[in-house]
């Protein structure tokens, strides 16, 4: 008996294949044992243990698979699993051939006698391996009789020696049945997997934002996905904003929470009934719920010994999120009315607002008074930072309405809250219902409308249709909330710029400030004059105007701190990086990433995140952003932002790229950089270029990073900012690849901007390119790049320069000057972990004669303050310490005196003193206090 031999290749899990192919073929070299595979319904368990049966094809297979039916029959799963192999019984010893006849004649072992069903089912086994190795199959391991687990860990455990092979299945809680079984725990699949498979399986085109939304929803368990694709409809799998909100239960997953939720006894299954109608219980309240049904409290326990509660001292959970929904809608309406009427009876004694929710429950006809109650209870709650719960609370106020102008100015809201909530799909159903409510004598509330609905198209994709129904928002708005009507023109110049359309930018700029101009009350809000300067300079400098937009830029946004508006906070951010203020993108991304998760609105906090994470990643290290960008990613995926997905993914990979990381550039390419700019979204293909152009830079693959750099410069197809920023590393590849032309074009693009800005990095990269381009002094060039260089900002492009810096003295044949750059370049790739830039760098460092060690990490010469300098200038403040002249130290350390005159003027810098007998002093106190 087998699995079955024909099945279609299994998609991912090939580590856990080689797992399996390995166990397989050690138990033809006779050295058997067991392997437990561990995950939850629908992970792969069975899948994989199919798969197990097709490689061992010259096996002999038995299976004692658990049958709910069966799970209360003792020794039934022996029973199948000796059966087959019944016909070597009689070869077996006495005691063991007894037992074994016994139990197939259908007498029940004594209690006493479970060690002796272990010892016998090892016998057979052992017995039967002698004519060909044995696979044993037991799936469903937790529906399994207590005494047949029992005896098939027994046997687990002593098959060491034999030529058998037990592979099991069973869920993640049921692990401890089988103790001192090496465990193989699944994970969910990976999103190129579930991709896949997606492929494999849908029987009609699964468009692009709605594949992200089911990759969520699966979690990488390929069963879900495979339900959902069943489940839902050609026309819903066409557009995201079709899908269903909340998506439909798995309806075989459905089944089978259910059926363990149906062999439950009556009075535990009313009380799961209560948890599922009001979720998240604390068990004192619980226990008072339970009291009013006259049930007794600890008749929950077969259900937490089933593993189907978590409990802890503030609430009682479902294991499953799905199970809580599958008993409601599994409900009839009779027993929903009974728990939402106990609920009510409870909350009631107790004066819980949650009462009002229950009683709404029950009503099925208008009730003024209990809609005014909720619509109250909903504004408190979102306060409080719960704005799914509002959501709920609003949405049913509306449908408890008479007027029909209360009930969609109430949909309205709650669709606001769904969008804070993370519901974008939710509050399009909501705005959909308000429309048919709200009249043309009603324009703000018709603006709040296209508000919101621009905002949810700008979470799936950065569309024309988003922008044009951005504008159509503010010129509704305009006349009554200025303040908002600026808040969707920033929104509209945002998905211009994201989509690398710099026009509509503009054209946004320029309706804020008519908005602003034309305000009906003569009254402007700072924070609205601080995004309409934003928003103008930002076009300003997209057209070329850097000059103007500087200083505009400069002086606005020192105002930015004082704003409470996350939304406006995360704009600012992204106007700092126009003036490559890292440092003040940062404070102010992340400003806004407290304000909203303080507020419980988690998309904001995404939005700014995606902010935060591009500054921390030149400013903290590739390492502070990927944790930053993960985190956002996750979070967008829960909220249905799926431009923020394909712009954090983009993140991810220029964070991977600097890192040298090829695997993650390679798992979110195709996403990123093929169907996001086909779709449109600029930003993410213009990061995730970048970072692919790293790992080219960073080999010596001159042509491959040049034509990648090339389709990121030109703007209108990329992100503006980000083209800008990425001239530099276009220059070093065109130069690198023989393309002088093009790199002098970029170079004089680059070069206004920089003069602009005037100061920090873009100068110094300014002159880089000089360098690279020997427009003149070459050395020079380089020297002037290293001094404008600020302390602690960018460091990765100081070590770029110090690289390209060292090739060049290298190529000169100045050999000692050249190990002092590369060593430093050396110390700040390790230090960021660039492990493809440090690798460069160590090449070239043994082309100069060094003995270089990329494992090397040189304790600090002087510790304390001067923890931050590099091992080059850490020697060099120990020697000066030690009175050594500049002559000397260039002596002792094969440098020239030129090169030591420049690393101090650095150290100085970076240590804020202004002369030798500082450093001297700083040190000497150092020492004496021992740091």
């Amino acid at each position: 008996m087998t699995y079955g031999t024909e099945q279609p290749p299994i998609i991912g899990r090939q580590a856990e294949r080689r797992q399996l192919a390995a166990a397989l073929d050690a138990c033809r070299e006779a050295c058997g044992g067991a392997l437990l595979l561990t995950g939850g319904h629908g992970i792969g368990k069975t899948t994989l243990l199919r798969y197990a049966s097709h490689l061992a094809h010259e096996f002999r297979t038995v299976r004692a698979d658990g049958v709910p039916a069966e799970q209360h029959l003792a020794y039934g799963a022996v029973q199948r699993l000796v059966r087959p192999l019944a016909a070597d019984i009689p070869q077996l010893p006495p005691q063991s051939r007894e037992v074994l006849e016994r139990l197939l004649l259908g007498h029940v072992p004594s209690p006493g006698e479970r060690s002796l069903i272990g010892v016998a089912v090892l016998a057979l086994l052992a017995k039967a391996s002698g004519r060909s190795p044995v696979l044993v199959g037991v799936d469903d391991l937790h529906r399994v009789d207590a005494e047949s687990r029992y005896a098939i860990g027994f046997v687990a455990r002593r098959i060491s020696a034999e030529r058998v092979l037990m592979l099991a299945a069973t869920e993640r809680h049921a692990c401890a049945a089988v103790s001192g079984v090496p465990v193989l725990r699944l994970a969910g699949l990976s999103d190129q997997d579930c991709l896949r498979l997606i492929a494999r399986i849908a029987s009609c085109p699964v468009a692009l934002p709605v594949r992200e939304v089911l990759l969520h929803a699966a979690g990488g368990n390929p069963l879900i996905l495979l339900e959902l694709l069943r489940t839902l409809t050609p026309a819903e799998l066409s557009q995201v904003s079709r899908l269903p909100d909340p998506l439909p239960l798995a309806p075989r997953l459905a089944r089978l929470r259910l059926a363990e939720f149906r062999r439950l006894p009556e009075d535990c299954r009313r009380l799961l009934l209560l948890l599922a109608a009001e979720p998240g219980l604390d068990p004192l309240t619980f226990f008072r719920v339970a009291q009013r049904t006259s049930i007794d409290p600890s008749a929950l326990k077969p259900a937490e010994t089933a593993g189907l509660l978590t409990t802890s001292r503030t609430a009682i959970s479902f294991r499953h999120d799905d199970l809580g929904r599958a008993i409601c809608q599994g409900a009839d309406p009779a027993e929903r009315h009974w728990a939402h009427d106990m609920l009510a009876r409870a909350f009631a004694d107790t004066h819980d607002d949650r009462r009002c929710w229950h009683e709404a429950a029950l009503r099925s006809e208008a009730d003024a008074d209990l809609a005014d109650e909720l619509e109250r209870q909903a504004a408190c709650t979102h306060q409080h930072g719960s704005p799914a719960h509002a959501a709920a609370l609003m949405e049913r106020s509306a449908q408890l309405s008479h007027e029909d102008g209360r009930r969609g100015s109430r949909l309205v809201t709650a669709a606001d809250y769904s969008t804070r909530a993370g519901r974008p799909r939710r509050a399009a159903r909501l705005l959909e219902r308000a429309e048919t409510l709200v009249g043309r004598d009603q324009p703000s509330l018709r603006g709040r409308i296209a508000y919101l609905k621009g905002v949810i198209s700008l979470q799936h994709a950065a569309a024309p249709d988003a922008y044009d129904g951005l504008l159509t928002a503010a010129d509704l708005l305009a006349g009554d909330n200025p303040s908002q009507a600026v808040k969707a023109l920033v929104a509209a110049g945002e998905a211009g710029l994201h989509a690398g359309n710099a026009a509509l930018c503009a054209q946004a700029g320029r309706r804020a400030l008519a908005v602003l101009n034309g305000s009906a009350t003569g009254e402007e809000e700072p924070a609205s004059r601080l995004a309409v300067d934003v928003l103008l300079a930002v076009a300003d400098a997209l057209q070329g105007r850097p000059a103007t937009a500087v200083p505009r830029l400069r002086e606005r946004l020192g105002t930015a701190a004082r704003t409470d508006d996350p939304l406006l906070l995360a704009w600012a951010s992204h106007g700092a990086l126009f003036i490559a203020d890292d440092a003040r993108a940062r404070a102010l991304a992340g400003r806004a990433v407290a304000l909203a998760r303080t507020a419980g609105d988690t998309p904001t906090m995404v939005h700014a995140m995606q902010y935060l994470s591009y500054p921390e990643c030149w400013l903290s290290g590739p390492d502070t952003a990927t944790l930053t960008a993960t985190e956002a990613l996750r979070l967008a995926r829960e909220t249905g932002q799926l431009t923020c997905v394909r712009n954090l993914m983009g993140m991810l990979m220029l964070a991977a790229g600097v890192t040298g990381d090829s695997g993650t550039c390679g798992q979110y390419a195709d996403r990123v950089v093929g169907e996001a700019q086909a779709h449109g979204l600029g930003l993410p293909s213009a990061l995730g270029l970048w970072g692919l152009a790293h790992l080219d830079l960073a080999s010596g693959n001159w042509a491959e990073a040049a034509a990648k750099l090339r389709r990121l410069v030109r703007t209108r197809l990329g992100h503006p900012g980000v083209a800008i920023e990425a001239v530099p590393s276009y220059v070093e590849a065109a130069v690198r690849a023989g393309d002088r032309p093009r790199a002098e074009r970029a170079a004089a693009a680059f070069a206004p901007w920089a003069e602009a800005v005037g100061r920090g990095w873009p100068t110094a990269l300014a002159a880089r390119c000089r360098a690279l381009l020997e427009t003149g002094d070459t050395e020079q060039h380089f020297r002037s790049a290293l001094l404008l260089h600020p302390i602690g900002d960018r460091e990765l492009e100081l070590a770029r320069t110090c690289l390209l810096y060292g090739e060049y003295l290298n190529r000169e044949r100045r050999r000692a000057d050249a190990r002092a750059q590369l060593r430093e370049a050396a110390d700040i790739f390790r230090r960021h972990g660039a492990r493809l830039w440090l690798d460069r760098t160590g090449a070239e460092l043994r082309a100069t004669g060094d003995d270089w060690d990329p494992t090397e990490n040189e304790a600090p010469a002087v510790e304390g303050r001067t923890g931050t300098l590099t091992s080059r200038q850490r020697q060099i403040v120990r020697l000066v310490a030690q009175g050594a002249t500049n002559k000397e130290v260039a002596a002792r350390l094969y440098l020239s005196p030129r090169t030591v005159d420049y690393h101090l003027r650095r150290i100085f810098e970076r240590l804020g003193i202004t002369s030798r007998s500082d450093l001297i002093r700083r040190c000497a106190a150092d020492a004496g206090s021992g740091t």
